[in-house]
């Protein structure tokens, strides 16, 4: 079969289309294009749109053609650090681990200084699914140093990041390498060290949520309270959250603090408030945690015979952000307490 790929645009739709339309032949014809470097040499696309176009493979599930783009895009451009650790993120999914040591190789031989946010967190998660598989306690060590100096290197290379909302990516890692080791202090040093650092202060929601998770299951509702109420504050990268659950966590948290306080009558209205921003948050699809805030509610209009005045039935999730609604409400509970 004759095949003429022009674009890495192009292959992408080629990709979902022969897929969609059952072409089998068509499919593997493509796949043997892109595998056959002198003629893939001729599929035009800068770095950015080879990404691109992978990463719109992988949302359809097709990883083993991302990845046979991703090395396509790497034969024209071998130092994009993107495309590097796409390869390795991509080959964790449809590759043996032994085949992307080449990948990380290769992205060492590149100055960190030039290493993207993918980069680092695509080596983490190669490092992370192979440590299981260490042949001795003297490799095991080495590979986890390697991780360790991932970590170490990605914070000290924070200012040469375009987006400095990726910076908290580095904390996450090192929570979820402690986590894994069973080290709750270093776990949570990590993320707190996030919320203090000038450079991610004020873009770490992903950091304050899991803290405010972490202590709300341990029962600190002041600290969790904190950390939740950081998470919901951060406008940057508030996409990097899911903003009504750290809503309903923070609701949560101040609940069981003024009930241990035994102040929580006196801050009815404030709780009430904080669990109407949760539900005003919540997407419809999370029907528990909507479930949820409608029984707290409920239990609490029982318990101190005081109405919320939230009419859950009439509330209109289409108007879910609704500023007006909140700061109604809001104004109303400072009226009252």
């Amino acid at each position: 079969m004759s095949m003429y790929i022009p674009s890495v645009d192009e292959a992408a739709k080629k990709i979902v289309k022969y897929y969609n339309d059952g072409a089998i032949d068509e499919l593997n014809a493509v796949g043997e294009y892109l595998e056959n470097n002198d003629v893939a040499k001729s599929i035009a696309g800068n770095g950015d749109e080879f990404h691109n176009a992978t990463v719109r493979l992988t949302r359809a599930g097709f990883y083993d053609y991302a990845y046979a783009l991703a090395k396509v895009g790497h034969n024209r451009y071998p130092r994009n650090t993107d495309l590097l650790g796409d390869l390795l993120c991509y080959g964790l999914h449809c590759k043996p681990l032994d085949e992307l040591q080449q990948w990380y190789t290769k992205l060492e031989k590149i100055n960190k200084r030039f290493w993207t946010w993918r980069a680092y967190q695509f080596s983490f998660d190669y490092w992370m699914e192979r440590l299981p598989y260490a042949e001795s306690d003297e490799e095991l060590h080495i590979w986890e140093g390697i991780i360790e100096e991932l970590f170490d290197s990605f914070k000290q290379n924070f200012q040469y990041l375009t987006d400095k909302s990726d910076c908290e990516k580095a904390y996450m890692m090192e929570f979820e390498y402690y986590n894994s080791k069973g080290d709750d202090k270093k776990a949570l040093d990590a993320l707190e060290e996030a919320t203090k650092n000038a450079q991610t202060a004020n873009k770490c929601a992903q950091c304050a949520l899991k803290l405010a998770d972490r202590y709300f299951e341990t029962g600190d509702y002041g600290k969790s309270y904190t950390y939740a109420d950081i998470a919901v504050s951060i406008k940057e990268d508030q996409a990097s959250i899911s903003l009504g659950y750290a809503y309903y966590i923070l609701a949560m948290s101040l609940e069981w603090r003024e009930r241990r306080n035994r102040s929580i009558a006196a801050n009815l209205k404030q709780v009430y408030s904080a669990y109407y921003s949760a539900y005003m948050h919540l997407d419809s699809d999370r029907t528990n945690l909507l479930d949820s805030v409608k029984k707290q509610v409920k239990q609490l209009e029982f318990e101190y015979a005081q109405p919320s005045g939230i009419a859950f039935d009439s509330l209109d999730k289409e108007k879910a952000g609704s500023i007006m609604g909140l700061l109604s409400l809001l104004n109303a509970a400072s009226e009252d307490s």
